[in-house]
């Protein structure tokens, strides 16, 4: 099965998310890599490439949730996984960053949809 051609958007930068609450909390950056490790196993034995995706900007193929959201739509394992472990993760990562730093991202992930708009993260295509 190929991964080319699913389009896959976020409609909050999870990105920058994750960079708040790394600064405010010593502990979830253990925490997420625990999670993500999860992920990453996953994506390796459904042979999920995120480079093979459409996204909105190329910084996108590095974010952790855009390989989620590609293997919710490959594994019922996972959905099942990530329907339970989920919540919590949302419960812990949406207690760090402020209203004001979750509206940001929500506007860097509008800005990921204009192709025009390179640099949102870093990146310096």
């Amino acid at each position: 099965m190929g991964n080319e051609g699913i389009d896959i958007a976020c409609k909050t930068c999870t990105i920058r998310l994750e960079q708040i609450c790394y600064q405010r909390a010593w502990w979830f950056r253990a925490f997420r890599e625990v999670l993500a490790s999860g992920v990453r196993f996953f994506a390796l034995v459904h042979r999920t490439k995120p480079d093979k995706f459409l996204t909105r900007a190329p910084c996108c193929h590095n974010c952790l949730r855009f390989t989620e959201n590609a293997l919710k739509t490959r594994s019922p394992m996972f959905r099942r996984l990530d329907f339970s472990i989920n919540p919590l993760f949302q419960t812990i990562g949406d207690s760090l960053p402020t209203p004001e730093e979750r509206a940001q991202a929500k506007a860097f992930a509008r800005q990921a949809e204009d192709s025009r708009f390179p640099g949102i993260l870093g990146d310096k295509t």
